[in-house]
């Protein structure tokens, strides 16, 4: 039997972020994400280009996108926890 995958996109603003890593409540979300099954397979930044003295740009948002197991005995609208 195939395995079926069900698929979820997660849009995070990034403008506020300061400092170096996620911050704590992107983790807690992240953190319950795993709890329920769902597996991190990749992050996408957004950018948009800046005006600074040595050019490039700014993430302004982040997509992270998941995955996991499809489970046959819930009903296909409950899988978005």
């Amino acid at each position: 039997m195939e395995i079926e995958w069900e698929y979820k996109i997660v849009h995070l603003d990034a403008e506020q972020w300061t400092g170096t890593g996620l911050p704590d409540d992107i983790n807690q979300r992240f953190d319950r994400l795993g709890e329920n099954g769902w597996e991190l397979v990749a992050v996408h930044p957004m950018e948009r280009a800046t005006v600074v003295p040595f050019g490039g740009s700014k993430t302004r948002a982040v997509v992270a996108y998941f995955k996991r197991k499809r489970n046959p005995k819930r009903p296909h609208y409950l899988n978005q926890s």
